[in-house]
């Protein structure tokens, strides 16, 4: 018993020792994590706080006090606060920043498309970053763990602004009668009855196909972000807001489900956008998404559901704290939780151009619709920024770049030290005659660091021996006993150190009128180490003293890529539909149109060679450093996400009256058409490359020029396989020549031999015959007739001979032939023993010659002949020549006729081609578009349906249609809505009432002639 409560000692002390380790490892795991971050936080992109990053080696105005942790509860995580930042620094607006300018006139440029010279993919792809993740994959997708229904305990709190703008400096919606603006759709005709049955038969089929999905998506996904259609799962990769049941209100109400639209507006109460399981929001999807999505369904429905619009303006009232910055760019990954949401923050320094740009459509419209001016504020402000950066110019004049520096502040330009009052010029702090406290000097590193001594301790003889002493209390420090860096020296032998301070003794004053000191001053800003001091020499900036404020720059210097795919499309996209749904009083958006899209036509579009010549068009990216005329590079892309450019070229053609880009819109549109119709499951893929030409009035099929832009080196590679085979010709007619050189030589010293052994009869015993190898000339002595000259003579190679069967019998213990073994074996063991003999002459065979090309898949060298049982395979050292190179690129990547290169095969269920088509219908009232865009609801039907829904693919190259279970809510959104639209009649959202965000959202445009 004894023992007993002993060992019950050490096992309670045991786990004492076990928690104590556990609580300070986790302690220590918090000092991962900088100031201000959340563990929790993962998004892809992450914005600067609000002091930004200091440039290296630099020194700050003043030490700042390390913040202090507050105590949290257990389910609340313990996060650090910085100190408190001077609130109520007011924004002044500038005096350029109107956002009503006065209509200019410009003048329609003509449409003319100038010569492109083609680059192969080669020679484009090193400059290029690479296939964006974020056309497949946003970066406001952030999958997460399947989360419990039990919500977290932390909730947004509205917080007071750092960076407020005075009431008096908001920017207001534009006021006055709306501009007439010319009409948008075609003037169609009465439709003929079986135009009319053969339309309402593939509406009634659209609508089919999303009533399976949204069933699906009830049953097993309801109030999560999406679904998974083959498991019937659910996934939520933004917030966990019901992400498919906002995005597809608006398509539930278009389609006439009612009491499905009933059904889902209500459990829109049930929707908390004050927590999230996600440490941040994704301002771009939760804006075209969310907050698109609520104000369409409020709009189409008629305002019958007020609580849609309350909700939107619930969701607008948190998303408005990313904008309260010092430039009021916004912050695209707002990080909601109190704690982070209450300090001061910057933009990001690299922001991505289409989640910047692409906030405006929703903000104005909840401005509109709830007269609050703060969201219009917000965005205009925006447009103000990018409208200025146009106007100063980028690397490619007219169009910004993907991914955009809107911090506001410039880390890199030489801080000026400010003047005193009279203008003086700032005194150079390098030669103080005084050093203040805390002085530091201008080179330390020529400071010598101190030589430690050991201390003489009386009694002491061996000097080499250290002690080490713990510190009682603290197991984590110790000393060494006698060793120490400032000993005692004599006064007389001291000298005065670099980094010793300089102690002066002050001068006799009256001590009735005590002298006020100067404060100490930093070395490199001149400003007083004491913040306060600072504050009051240069106002609240005292933060910034190396920040010089900017507008929009290029997040990164150097070459810059410019296109209209994924991560800039958008912004440019809006620049039109805001301008109709502000009844173009504002010029701004129209102007900057303008602009953009005079650069595409003269740097980006160009027609793809495609063998049945026919004309169309894409928009590829390009790379200049600045001198486009000079340097500029063209990739023939074919993006999925940049299929959106013909319905946004064609109703701009129609509202800014260029009717010339009409055509351009169209051909833009059919070129996503022949992407669709090209590959082997009907569907585009996500990203691909094609070979452009030069002209795009005069482009044929060149077979030839095609074969070499996918080979580009094909004259060498052609050179490289004469030379080798000249080099193999060479090489087997030396070893045919030695090999006969050798066989004469055999053959001499036999016919020697043969001589010297006629007269001696010697007799060979047939046990030493038997043990002979395996050999031409053995089999000549075995042979018991007499074998002459000539016959030996006649040899040309022992290695060509081959043995004959040995036929008679020998005596003794010499083994029998193997053939007559498998006489006597059963018939299953005889078969076993065949394949084995087969086998082993097989690996005989390939050992010596290669392999047999009727065991091996056929190669481009051995294409042209048939193969037969003794055929010999190619050589796997030969080259192969640039036909039969391209040949295998194109049978190994499965290129569809015309295409250089396959990006990215997937198909997530996306809208852009369809959204074209549909826009292309509506304005030419052409009904081949219809018939297109049937082709492709087919395609993508039969290649996506699953039992719950439809899920995206992996390859479209593929006939098996491998599906990836996954259901984006744009699925229900865009893409299926499109195709219902397609089938409608004209007068279901009208373009000419109506125009649509990113998302497919329509929104109410102003009415003619009432004044706003």
């Amino acid at each position: 018993m004894l023992r007993y409560r002993r060992y019950r000692v050490f096992l309670i002390f045991a786990v004492i020792l076990t928690l104590v380790f556990v609580r300070l490892r986790n302690t220590r795991d918090w000092a991962q994590y900088p100031l201000g971050a959340d563990p929790d936080d993962t998004p892809s992109q992450k914005e600067d706080s609000f002091g930004g990053s200091s440039p290296a080696r630099t020194t700050a105005p003043a030490q700042i006090e390390k913040p202090k942790e507050t105590p949290t509860s257990k389910t609340q995580q313990r996060l650090p606060s910085s100190s408190p930042t001077p609130k109520g620094v007011a924004l002044s607006t500038p005096a350029a920043a109107k956002p009503i300018s006065t209509p200019e006139s410009i003048s329609v440029p003509q449409i003319v498309l100038p010569d492109r010279e083609p680059l192969p993919p080669t020679k484009v792809s090193i400059e290029e970053e690479g296939l964006n993740l974020h056309p497949v994959a946003p970066p406001g997708r952030q999958e997460l763990p399947t989360w419990s229904a039990v919500p977290t305990t932390i909730h947004w709190e509205k917080q007071t602004e750092h960076f407020p703008v005075p009431t008096e400096s908001i920017i207001h919606l534009p006021t006055g009668i709306p501009v007439k603006i010319p009409k948008i759709q075609h003037n169609f005709n009465d439709e003929t009855p079986t135009a009319k049955i053969n339309r309402e038969k593939r509406q009634s089929r659209v609508k089919e196909e999303f009533r399976k999905a949204w069933t699906g998506y009830q049953k097993h996904a309801w109030l999560h972000d999406e679904l998974s259609p083959v498991t019937g799962n659910f996934r939520d990769p933004f917030c966990g807001w019901a992400a498919t049941l906002v995005d597809s209100l608006d398509t539930l109400w278009i389609m006439g489900l009612e009491d499905e639209f009933e059904e889902a507006a209500k459990a829109i109460d049930s929707i908390d956008f004050t927590t999230s399981p996600r440490g941040d929001i994704p301002m771009f999807e939760t804006t075209i998404r969310y907050l698109g999505g609520l104000l369409a369904a409020y709009d189409v429905s008629g305002g019958k559901y007020p609580n849609l619009l309350a909700k939107a303006e619930e969701l607008g009232e948190i998303l408005i704290g990313a904008f309260d910055t010092p430039n009021r760019m916004p912050v695209l990954y707002y990080r909601w939780k109190p704690t982070f949401a209450s300090q001061p923050h910057r933009a990001g320094q690299r922001s991505n151009l289409a989640e910047l740009g692409s906030l405006s459509m929703e903000f104005t419209r909840l401005a509109q619709l709830t007269k609050d001016h703060r969201y219009y504020d917000a965005i205009a402000r925006i447009t103000i920024a990018l409208s200025d950066w146009q106007d100063r110019g980028t690397q490619l004049p007219g169009v910004f770049p993907d991914n955009v520096d809107a911090s506001g502040c410039n880390r890199t330009s030489p801080f000026q030290l400010p003047k005193s009052i009279s203008g003086e010029a700032p005194t150079s702090p390098v030669n103080n005659a005084e050093e203040p406290i805390g002085f530091q000097p201008v080179s330390p590193d020529t400071v010598k660091e101190p030589k430690p001594r050991k201390k003489k301790v009386k009694g002491d003889t061996n000097d080499h021996m250290l002690e080490v002493q713990v510190l009682p209390g603290e197991p984590s420090k110790a000393q060494i006993l006698g060793w120490a860096e400032d000993l005692p020296i004599k006064e007389k032998k001291k000298k005065v150190q670099k980094r010793d301070v300089i102690e002066e003794r002050s001068p006799i004053v009256d001590t009735a009128t005590p002298a006020t000191p100067d404060p100490p001053i930093d070395t490199i800003t001149g400003l007083p180490l004491d913040i306060p001091a600072a504050q009051a020499a240069v106002g609240h900036a005292v933060g910034e003293w190396d920040c010089v404020a900017q507008g929009l720059e290029p997040a990164s210097p150097g070459r810059g890529r410019f296109s209209m795919g994924g991560g800039q499309d958008s912004t440019y996209e809006y620049f039109p539909k805001e301008y109709l749904l502000l009844g173009g009083l504002d010029e701004t958006y129209r102007k900057m149109y303008l602009k953009t899209i005079d650069a595409i036509r003269k740097w980006m579009l160009y027609r793809p060679m495609v063998p049945d010549n026919r004309d169309i068009l894409f928009s590829g990216s390009v790379l200049t450093m600045g001198e486009p005329e000079l340097d500029l590079m063209l990739s023939g892309d074919v993006e999925h996400l940049t299929c959106f450019i013909g319905g946004m070229v064609g109703m701009s053609a129609k509202i800014f009256g260029i009717e010339g880009d009409l055509e351009i819109a169209k051909r833009l549109a059919d070129g996503c058409v022949w992407a669709y119709e090209s590959t082997l499951t009907g569907i585009m893929p996500e990203g691909a490359t094609v070979m452009p030409c030069k002209s795009s009035a005069h482009c044929t099929w060149n077979e030839t020029l095609y074969h070499e832009f996918l080979d580009p080196i094909g004259p060498q590679r052609d050179e490289n396989l004469r030379r080798y085979l000249e080099n193999k010709a060479a090489r087997e007619a030396e070893e045919e020549e030695q090999r006969q050189n050798k066989a004469a030589a055999l053959r001499t010293e036999a016919e020697l031999s043969n001589a010297n052994s006629a007269g001696s009869a010697e007799v060979v015993s047939d046990e030493i015959l038997d043990d002979l190898p395996d050999h031409p000339g053995s089999a000549a002595l075995r042979n018991d007739d007499p074998v002459s000259l000539h016959k030996r003579g006649s040899v040309s190679s022992p290695k060509m001979e081959v043995p004959k069967p040995i036929t008679h019998n020998f005596q003794g213990d010499v083994p029998a032939a193997r053939g007559a073994a498998s006489q006597d074996l059963p018939p299953v063991k005889s078969m076993y023993q065949q394949k084995a003999e087969h086998t082993e002459s097989e690996l005989a065979s390939m050992a010596e010659v290669g392999r047999t090309a009727s065991n091996i898949p056929v190669h481009p060298h051995a294409a042209s002949t048939t193969p037969t049982k003794t055929q010999v395979f190619y050589d796997p050292g030969q080259p192969l020549s640039h036909k039969e190179y391209v040949q295998q690129i194109i049978a190994q990547q499965s290129l569809p006729p015309g295409f250089v290169s396959i990006k990215s095969r997937k198909y997530i269920l996306r809208p852009e081609a369809i959204e074209s088509v549909w826009y292309m219908y509506r304005i030419t009232g052409d009904e081949t578009w219809q018939d297109k865009g049937w082709r492709m609801f087919e395609s993508i039907i039969n290649a996506t349906s699953t039992e719950y829904g439809h899920s995206a693919i992996y390859d479209v190259l593929d006939s098996d249609h491998f599906q990836i279970d996954e259901m984006e809510s744009f699925w229900l959104a865009e893409t299926l809505k499109y195709f219902y639209l397609l089938y409608s009649t004209p007068d279901v959202i009208s373009l000419d009432e109506w125009v649509l965000n990113t998302e497919a959202h329509p929104f109410k445009r102003p009415a003619e002639g009432v004044k706003l």
